[in-house]
């Protein structure tokens, strides 16, 4: 009999038919140790063959005196225990694989962050914490805006992609829309195009996007894809091989060009705030973004909805709207105000949001918006069609509201603690224990934010790929005057 025999006869209480003879690839062992289900083993549908080899290598491993390396422990940390949790307990959310095929899963391991837009503060002209928290944030928005360099290469890759979109279809007209058209991206954004094709409006869509994401890949553009056809819009996912940048397409999909015009309207037209806007939608798609809370299909706030919240943020400002205040020269009081009236003030149950003609909050109920079930919902208005709730699929929005609650908290307390250290400062109560004072000692808003090696990474390589002139020569243009 075979060990999975044998082993059938220790479970069912029998006793194990024993044989002297050794089975292919056995090997005899002096002083077997014996194993119980659950020690320290999880079972998984193997081959005999696989089964018995991995058996030997842990024994073979315990008689040196050391564990072998399991499958899914290659990779981590020195030190680190994934079995250190108590046995019988369930597996925390925190614990979930990036293969368990969740739409998004938390790291197991927080990811370092830095603040390089803190080597361009001068902290030592503020004359208070607002003015510090001012200064910060216009840094925080000049840096992680986009330069003429990688808003070239950008540029440059959607041309690319038209060209041999149009080649395959002669018909289709390609249009760039969102955070790309209004240049309200982050490093990391996203490029969002629209194919409009009147061939492609009578074909199955799902078969035209990947007829579209064949011939991308085809053209060299990107290595892989993906096709979300099961979307409320259906579109193709895939990442550049020059520059790694993150690309969507729809298909026949008018309204985020819309979108696009308005929303830069906005930001034209709103007197003395478009500064502001601009600044506040930054930051707060960077802390969403930073959160996993950025993107619609899993409950976050999609850029649309961002935009809204802060244009209505800037209206309905009481100091704003009756002239007190200058907008643009206080960016970092009105980033905490933002935080506190989405996260702590605002009545989700029964207010919604609209930016149409000035600016107003409306009745849920009345509007017939109100939702028995997720009576907590955030309603905004769509600017293009008053009848479309543009954020009701942000069913994640109580996770929303509470990272926002949190980062004024964390922001108001920040902001005590480096009031007194200016105070200790100006008045000479201040002893230094390094010979260089650190720039984030006085920084507020790196308590909250953050930017990842891998930003940094691929915002050299897009600088990298500009240097070379590499999109330029695959298209045949020009170098751009210098």
């Amino acid at each position: 009999p075979s060990k999975r025999a044998r082993a059938e006869g220790n479970r069912k209480g029998k006793e194990p038919v024993r044989s002297d003879e050794l089975e292919p690839g056995e090997i005899e062992i002096e002083n077997k140790i014996q194993h119980d289900i659950g020690d320290d083993f999880i079972p998984f549908e193997v081959s005999e063959d696989e089964g018995t080899a991995d058996q030997h290598n842990q024994l073979d491993a315990r008689q040196k005196g050391k564990e072998v390396e399991r499958e899914w422990d290659k990779g981590k940390l020195p030190g680190y225990d994934g079995d250190s949790r108590s046995r019988g307990t369930k597996r925390k959310h925190d614990d979930l694989s990036d293969d368990d095929g969740r739409p998004h899963v938390r790291r197991q391991w927080p990811v370092a962050r830095s603040a390089p837009w803190l080597n361009d503060v001068y902290w030592d002209s503020c004359r208070n914490v607002a003015e510090m928290l001012h200064r910060e944030v216009e840094a925080f928005v000049k840096y992680m805006s986009p330069t003429p360099a990688e808003d070239e290469v950008r540029r440059l890759t959607v041309t690319l992609v038209s060209r041999v979109i149009t080649s395959a279809f002669p018909d289709a007209r390609i249009s760039p829309f969102g955070s790309y058209e209004t240049k309200l991206y982050l490093p990391d954004g996203d490029i969002d195009l629209v194919v409009d094709s009147e061939s492609m409006a009578y074909s199955n869509k799902v078969h035209v996007l990947y007829a579209l994401a064949n011939t991308i890949k085809r053209a060299g553009i990107t290595s892989k894809f993906t096709v979300i056809a099961k979307a409320k819009v259906p579109i193709i996912k895939f990442v550049t091989n020059y520059g790694r940048l993150n690309v969507d397409i729809s298909i026949n999909q008018g309204n985020g060009v819309t979108a696009g015009k308005v929303i830069n309207g906005f930001l034209q037209d709103m007197d003395g705030c478009g500064s502001a806007l601009r600044s506040l939608v930054l930051v707060v798609k960077a802390f969403l973004n930073q959160r996993g809370m950025n993107e619609v299909y899993t409950g976050g706030l999609g850029s649309y909805s961002i935009v809204c919240l802060a244009i209505s943020f800037l209206q309905m400002h009481p100091k704003i709207r009756r002239g007190e205040i200058d907008a643009g020269k206080n960016l970092g009081v009105l980033v905490m105000e933002f935080f506190e009236l989405y996260g702590q003030r605002l009545n989700y149950e029964e207010v919604g949001i609209s930016v149409r003609e000035g600016g107003v909050y409306f009745s849920k109920r009345q509007r017939g918006w109100c939702d028995s079930v997720k009576s907590n919902l955030l309603s905004v208005e769509d600017p293009i069609d008053p009848t479309n709730d543009i954020s009701r699929g942000s069913f994640g929005i109580a996770k929303v509201r509470q990272a926002f609650a949190g980062a004024f908290e964390i922001m108001q307390a920040t902001a005590f603690l480096r009031a007194g250290i200016l105070d200790s400062r100006r008045e000479g109560r201040d002893y230094p224990l390094r010979p260089h004072r650190d720039p984030g000692d006085l920084s507020i808003l790196s308590k909250i934010l953050g930017v990842t090696q891998e930003t940094i990474n691929n915002r050299r390589l897009r600088q990298e790929v500009y240097d070379e002139k590499i999109l330029h020569h695959l298209l045949g243009v020009a170098d751009p005057p210098t």
